[in-house]
């Protein structure tokens, strides 16, 4: 009730108030929501933070600067608020080496900017009104863009409603990459790369391709975020990591899991300025889920909120939903110890994970119980996928992690183990024997 109450005063820009007013029922609002804020973040979240030269953020919160207006509509007061807003991120990000996001707000209208060569350019916006669903949408949209919270469980819901394409984090995630992009796209190695991404993918679907920046851009953001989830999954202390261990998979090899995380198209993020910075925020943001939580092909909803269904009906990828994976496995994996599984194009990995966890589950339920080392073993000769889209396969890799779990990953009895998800035609599979 007090987050509604807050949003019933912000939200109509009544001019009576002073600024102060709105800015400390603001920063109420931040401190009394969902946001997972302790003591720390709160010195965080004051009031009138120094910003060198003179002047004074009005409110700073992780990554974020706030800056508060009375009313954004008046004069030139928005113009002038944005050059002052671009000026206090390019400070916080001199002085930190963080990437910083920029908030404009009057209580009313929220406005996130990403910095671009100095200047601000508008990634997501929202307008509010008093009621219920705007305090809920408020809160949804400012979490996206602090990314503070912690242990979300990783459902479809709360997948599309924080990273999918409607999202603000989305919104600046993708303006990050398309800006790192923009500014270094006549790099030779990331010429190459995009080459490379767009023969490959000329090659597996033919003129149902077209090459487009756009895309590739998408792409790396989701193989990005795939990658990083892989180590989360893996249990890999993820926030103390490099951004160059994460994208190349050095530490899968040292903990004994082969063949999800390798070097690829997507990592020409890490030969750019700026770009260890984006992988970090990035993985900071992805920390919010406990990925020990994941009962479904999570991965799938998030590409299909991100790639536009246009797009993925030109390049033929139709995703099966969750129930009737799970449905079809149960029903034609009657004996998954003794059958060899095979998805010949198995895209994220939806019907793999169902299979993985049915096999599981009979393996754990055998007497005298299989150790551990055996059960993984046995399940990486018995469901296998393969698909000739790299970006799936990165997925689908993942997904085989996750189905498999963190506890079970995590064991000191696991030993070394290789996920069998190839990038590959299985049409034109030949046996080599």
């Amino acid at each position: 009730m007090l987050l509604q109450e807050i949003v019933a005063r912000i939200c109509h820009r009544d001019h009576a108030r002073m600024e102060a007013e709105v800015q400390a029922d603001i920063r109420q609002f931040i401190l009394s929501a969902p946001f997972n804020l302790d003591d720390g973040d709160v010195e965080m979240a004051t009031l009138e933070a120094p910003a060198g030269g003179g002047r004074r953020i009005d409110i700073e919160v992780g990554s974020t600067v706030i800056e508060v207006k009375r009313d954004l509509r008046r004069g030139r007061v928005r113009e002038e608020a944005i050059q002052q807003l671009a000026g206090y991120v390019a400070h916080r990000v001199a002085a930190t080496g963080r990437r910083y996001a920029g908030v404009l707000t009057d209580g009313a209208e929220w406005a996130c900017y990403n910095l671009v060569e100095g200047n601000l350019e508008l990634v997501s916006s929202l307008l509010i009104q008093a009621d219920v669903e705007s305090t809920h949408k408020l809160v949804f949209w400012l979490e996206g863009v602090l990314a503070t919270a912690a242990g979300i469980t990783p459902n479809a819901r709360e997948i599309e409603a924080r990273l999918g394409a409607g999202s603000s984090a989305y919104a600046l995630d993708r303006a990050s990459v398309a800006a790192l992009f923009e500014r270094n796209k006549g790099l030779p190695t990331l010429k190459v790369k995009r080459a490379l991404w767009s023969r490959l993918l000329t090659s597996a679907l033919g003129n149902q391709f077209t090459d487009d920046e756009g895309l590739f851009i998408e792409h790396t953001l989701l193989v990005n975020t795939a990658e990083i989830i892989a180590h989360a999954v893996l249990g890999l202390p993820v926030a103390e990591l490099n951004p160059a261990s994460l994208l190349s998979g050095e530490k899968f090899s040292e903990s004994g899991v082969h063949g999800v995380v390798e070097a690829d198209f997507f990592d020409w993020i890490l030969e750019v300025d700026g770009g260890e910075q984006f992988i970090r925020t990035l993985a900071r943001r992805l920390m919010r889920f406990d990925w020990g939580a994941v009962r479904e092909d999570v991965l799938k909803i998030l590409y299909e909120s991100v790639i536009k269904p246009e797009t993925r009906k030109e390049l033929g990828e139709y995703y099966t939903p969750d129930w009737l994976a799970e449905a079809m496995v149960d029903s034609s994996l009657n004996d998954p110890l003794h059958t060899r599984t095979l998805d010949p194009a198995c895209g994220s990995g939806t019907f793999l994970f169902h299979a993985v966890r049915k096999y599981l589950a009979a393996a754990e339920a055998t007497q005298p119980p299989t150790p551990l080392f055996q059960i993984l073993r046995d399940l990486t000769h018995h469901v296998m996928g393969m698909d000739l889209h790299p970006v799936a396969v990165t997925f689908a890799r993942v997904t085989y992690l996750l189905a498999i779990g963190r506890e079970r990953l995590t064991a000191a009895d696991r030993r070394e183990i290789h996920i069998p998800v190839f990038l590959g035609d299985s049409l034109q599979w030949r046996d080599q024997n």
